[in-house]
């Protein structure tokens, strides 16, 4: 007997007795034992497969009204929290030898250099162009309102926006950069400086027109003579530097070369074309062609290009005192007025007197230095005794003596 037959015949041989349903009466425990004694044929009804659409059933389009939980403010001061805190941050930038982690969701929508990235953990920026700090600075603008710059960075700063291409923080930048009242003078010269090493020729040209009354200061110092000599042309051109006649600008380039002639001669005439000789009385020109006690400053005057614009600017000095302002004749003869800079007068300094005074002295490469030495002594004092001037411009005492 299979097992199968003997599970029907056990099946079968369910009685009335078997069952124990004592909630139910007499008669349909008969009728519930009937039931499950029956025999069954071994086969069963497979029942179809049907679907809620099959069944006819149709989604509702009731709209449901709800409220979230999570209001905007909630999520903004979360996701502002997430930032600001650096949590869960997806993204390394390295800078030199130093790590940052951040958010580049951040990055790519303060700047467009971020922009060009894919999903990536690491990137690298070279220290060569933007440094460490400039970096961490332009990060904590990106996701602090609160960020304070100090001066020292403002530069690492700039090159940082600069080069991430953070068009808001540029903007931001420039409107305290353009303040001639927040970076003047020495701040603007060390500044000038300090933008060299990068590609900020905008930032710079600004810097060069603001050292102004700090000029002879900064031709004092060791910085200064440091420079390149495209650096120290710059500055001789610039009209907005204060001297007290071009004769000071002469020997500020005549510093530089002399401070490592041997190497720097090849430089001479270049930086000798940013002198106005036409701006120099005649009588200065004269003295510079003849014999100088030192050795290279002698050698320095005997360049043949030299020569011919010291000759050239006597030639001016001298005509120019001839010809009538309205004579139509000073265009030919090359008599345009050179461009004025920015001139100065200090009462304490003897060759800014008047060559007729018992004050003056002439300007020799020797005064040149000691000028110099009382300048590095009085440091930012000097600044406050430099008056503006016109050419010209006599002293008290200077005007005196002519009138008497």
């Amino acid at each position: 007997m299979t097992k199968k037959d003997a599970a029907k015949k056990a099946k079968a041989e369910i009685t009335e007795e078997d069952l124990d349903l004592p909630i139910f009466d007499e008669k349909t425990k008969e009728l519930v034992a009937k039931c499950c004694g029956k025999e069954v044929s071994g086969t069963y009804e497979i029942l179809p497969e049907v679907s809620l659409k099959d069944m006819g059933f149709e989604e509702s389009e009731k709209l449901i009204k709800c409220e979230f939980g999570a209001k905007r403010a909630f999520i903004l001061d979360e996701i502002n929290k997430i930032v600001r805190g650096k949590i869960c941050p997806d993204v390394e930038i390295r800078v030199g030898n130093k790590s940052f982690r951040c958010h580049m969701p951040v990055l790519q929508l303060c700047t467009d250099f971020f922009k060009k990235f894919d999903s990536t953990d690491t990137i690298t920026i070279s220290a060569k162009v933007i440094s460490a700090k400039g970096f961490e600075l332009a990060y904590e603008w990106m996701i602090n309102p609160e960020a304070k710059l100090q001066r020292q960075h403002i530069l690492a700063l700039y090159v940082a926006a600069n080069f991430l291409d953070m068009p808001e923080l540029l903007t931001h930048l420039w409107s305290r950069l353009d303040d001639p009242k927040l970076i003047i003078h020495g701040d603007a010269f060390q500044l000038y400086v300090e933008s060299i090493p990068y590609k900020v020729s905008l930032l710079q040209e600004l810097m060069l027109d603001r050292i102004q009354k700090f000029f002879l200061l900064a031709v004092a110092t060791e910085e200064y003579l440091d420079l390149d000599a495209k650096h120290v042309f710059d500055m001789l051109c610039n009209s907005n530097m204060c001297v007290n006649s071009e004769m000071e600008m002469f020997m500020s380039a005549v510093r530089w070369l002399l401070h490592d002639w041997s190497s720097r001669r090849e430089y001479a005439v270049t930086l000798m074309q940013a002198i106005r000789f036409n701006s120099m009385p005649a009588w200065y020109t004269t003295v510079l062609k003849v014999k100088q006690l030192e050795p290279h400053m002698q050698e320095l005057l005997n360049i043949p290009e030299i020569e011919a614009m010291i000759n050239l600017g006597l030639s001016f000095s001298i005509t120019e005192k001839f010809v009538d302002p309205a004579s139509p004749l000073k265009e030919p003869l090359g008599l345009k007025k050179p461009l004025e800079r920015q001139w100065v007068v200090h009462s304490g300094v003897r060759h800014h007197h008047s060559y007729e005074c018992p004050k003056w002295q002439f300007l020799t490469l020797e005064v040149f230095n000691n000028y110099l030495v009382q300048i590095i002594a009085e440091g930012q004092s000097y600044l406050e005794k430099l008056e503006h001037g016109v050419p010209d411009q006599l002293m008290p005492c200077c005007r005196a003596l002519k009138n008497g």
